[in-house]
């Protein structure tokens, strides 16, 4: 039994030193040859972009909102019934095109009534002054009938006016956009019936907190983007800087004028407005992500010939998640973007699609 034991024991020592003698052999330099057969050191695995010289906008965003720069509500003079309407809502109008008629029958009979009248008195006088002139009738005669005909134009004048007041025109070119009333129905004078918008022009109203006040003038560039209308954007220039700073959020209005002949942007929808406050050119714009602050200034990291390399910048602007620098880059190096977060200076890197 001992005998046995020592067997095995002689057995288990055996394949404990040939087990040995294998790792030792695979952890020397036939190891590294096998996974690094060009004995280079590991490096890191990076992407990167290719640095080229741009414009940089620094600018300004603020909410906006598209308004009609002509919108009226459309009502009657004279009040009473709605006979007809000539356009329906959603029409397109040429200013002066009658949209709405009132009810102008009774107007009309005393409009050709107070005709009738005008023009008898006109005969009277033309009668009255040529027997003046004849010196067969007195003054008084021909004065009289002078002022007869004189009232009875007036009259006319005003029947005709009240007469044409129920013809309700419009005021400008546009679309009906809302009817308050419909045929039939009584409506007081001054009420509105219509809502009548133009949507040729259209401006964008915003409001700029007041730290801008002297970056903003009319005149200053601006991009417009409306995000529902998916993204499309516009450049124009503020058309009209406001005077007072509200109290309620400490803001001073602008305008901007915008062409909408296609009629893409609705009154009342929303807009991103950015307005420019510095042009900068011919500097790098670089991803916010990558520009990194240490105790000696803010740094980034270039590959050359498969080697990070550190390059200190200077900061001169930002806007969103981009920063615009000088200093330390040349046009052409590539920008590690990928990968930079744990680099020292001098490390060999890996660049990768």
């Amino acid at each position: 039994m001992k005998k046995e034991i020592k067997i095995l024991s002689l057995l288990f020592l055996t394949i404990f030193v040939v087990f040995v003698a294998l790792s030792c052999g695979d952890s020397t330099g036939n190891e590294k040859e096998g996974n690094n057969p060009d004995n280079k050191e590991p490096s890191v695995y990076v992407k990167t972009k290719e640095l080229k010289l741009e414009s940089f906008v620094d600018d300004i965003s603020v909410l906006g909102v598209a308004k009609a720069i002509q919108q009226a509500n459309l009502s009657s003079d004279e009040g009473g019934k709605i006979k007809e309407f000539r356009r329906d809502k959603g029409s397109y109008v040429k200013k002066g095109e009658v949209i709405i008629v009132m009810d102008n029958d009774v107007l009309k009979a005393n409009m050709e009534a107070a005709k009738a009248q005008y023009e008898r008195a006109e005969s009277t006088y033309v009668r009255q002054k040529k027997v003046f002139e004849e010196r067969v009738t007195s003054e008084l005669q021909y004065l009289n009938s002078k002022f007869e005909r004189d009232a009875a134009k007036a009259n006319y004048d005003l029947m005709q006016a009240r007469y044409d007041r129920t013809f309700i025109k419009a005021p400008f070119s546009g679309i009906v956009d809302i009817k308050y009333s419909e045929i039939g129905e009584n409506v007081m004078q001054g009420a509105p019936i219509v809502s009548l918008v133009s949507v040729g022009d259209i401006k964008v109203e915003a409001g700029v907190p007041e730290n801008y006040v002297n970056m903003v003038r009319k005149g200053s560039n601006v991009k417009i983007v409306f995000k529902d209308l998916q993204n499309e954007s516009y450049n124009a220039q503020v058309t009209y800087v406001g005077h007072t700073i509200s109290t309620n959020n400490r803001t001073f209005p602008i305008e901007i004028r915008l062409n909408n002949k296609n009629g893409k942007i609705k009154p009342e929808l929303s807009a991103q407005v950015f307005i420019e406050k510095e042009r900068l050119e011919n500097v790098f714009i670089l991803p916010e992500e990558t520009v990194t602050g240490t105790d000696l200034g803010y740094i980034v990291f270039v590959e050359e010939n498969g080697v990070a390399k550190k390059r200190e910048v200077e900061i001169i602007s930002r806007s969103d998640d981009k920063i615009a620098v000088r200093g330390g880059l040349k046009e052409g190096e590539n920008l590690i973007i990928v990968g930079f977060q744990n680099l020292i200076d001098g490390e060999r890197v890996t660049v990768v699609e």
